[in-house]
């Protein structure tokens, strides 16, 4: 415990003097939008190159094989732009319940009288905007509303073990086409920076433009050459044991000080489908849900006494906007599944 409330990097990461993690804050937002920026002109490049090339250019594989091929192309069309709808939706939902979280926290910090953000700042914005994020702890404080009770705690398990099981999914997806560390990092970094529902909708725009009848057979061999040089040996079942007894633990352990190292050593696990560690067959996967499943109905179990399910539901409306913006990305994830699940070919 001492070690927790009295060490050097403690003390420039809690209020007054949080510096680094103000840092770290900004240089969170950053990332995102570079990284959002960054994919999207990537996409974007590869979508007019494979269907909006010049006459100019090379015959594209699809005027190569006929009328077949053009039906395919039609299709993968609607495919993305479905999915780029869904990007747009799930980026504006994570936008909008960050902002409002923000300006919930300057407010109450400020303990201004007006909730109105524009009349609180006045004279010396960059002052007030400067000490409210060193005498604040956003990260901590988002993360102490996801478990502040037990509806909270509900949404914030589904909306981690969907970014798990939608890490399992782009990992392996990665594998079978041969992704380089090029290509992946920044999916990667961005699913964990941002919530997944956004990732994982950019994660299968990627996969239609690198399919076969879209890259030609060269990539294809390009790929599958990669693919058999993996040979991971783990299991999935320990590291899905291990994220969902931290999930079951997170809501008593939220006054800790520690309480942000025990939120890192999760974030990690969640990189591990990325490793090349981890086998990512459809049978893998479909055991760790069915786990993850369990203590789902283990942790409602403990709950249902002091939680009903229309608290459940209501607390996408009225709860905080660290609650509605993991409950919402469950719900979009949700979406982005029956879309994929409807077919699409990748």
């Amino acid at each position: 415990m001492s070690f927790f409330v009295q060490n050097l990097l403690t003390q420039y990461t809690t209020p007054p003097n949080n510096y680094i993690g103000s840092a770290f804050f900004l240089s969170y937002i950053v990332a995102a939008l570079c990284l959002t920026s960054a994919i999207g002109y990537s996409l974007y490049t590869q979508y007019v190159n494979a269907f909006h090339s010049q006459p100019s250019s090379p015959p594209s594989k699809f005027k190569q094989n006929g009328a077949g091929k053009v039906e395919t192309r039609n299709a993968r069309v609607q495919h993305i732009k479905i999915y780029t709808v869904l990007a747009l939706v799930s980026f504006a939902s994570i936008s909008w319940h960050m902002l409002g979280f923000l300006i919930t926290s300057l407010l109450d910090w400020n303990n201004s009288s007006t909730r109105n953000i524009f009349a609180m700042l006045g004279d010396n914005t960059f002052d007030k905007l400067k000490r409210w994020m060193l005498g604040t702890s956003l990260f901590n404080d988002f993360a102490v509303q996801l478990v502040g009770d037990g509806e909270s705690a509900v949404w914030t398990q589904l909306a981690i073990l969907a970014t798990w099981v939608w890490n399992l999914w782009m990992g392996g997806k990665g594998r079978q086409y041969g992704f380089t560390a090029k290509t992946m990092v920044p999916f990667v970094i961005l699913g964990q920076n941002l919530p997944i529902s956004f990732t994982a909708a950019l994660f299968i725009i990627q996969l239609h433009l690198a399919a076969p009848d879209v890259a030609g057979n060269n990539k294809r061999r390009t790929q599958t050459h990669v693919q058999s040089k993996q040979k991971p040996v783990a299991s999935l079942m320990l590291p899905t044991i291990l994220l969902n007894a931290t999930l079951l633990a997170q809501p008593s352990l939220r006054e800790h000080p520690g309480f942000s190292y025990f939120l890192l050593g999760e974030r990690l696990l969640l990189l591990l489908p990325h490793t090349g560690l981890l086998r990512l067959s459809d049978a893998d996967i479909k055991k760790s849900v069915a786990i993850s499943g369990g203590f789902v109905v283990a942790n409602w179990a403990m709950l249902r006494k002091d939680t009903a399910v229309r608290d459940v539901l209501t607390a996408l409306v009225y709860k905080g906007q660290a609650v509605k913006t993991m409950g919402w990305d469950v719900v979009l994830c949700t979406v982005v599944y029956g879309a994929l699940s409807w077919g699409g070919g990748v």
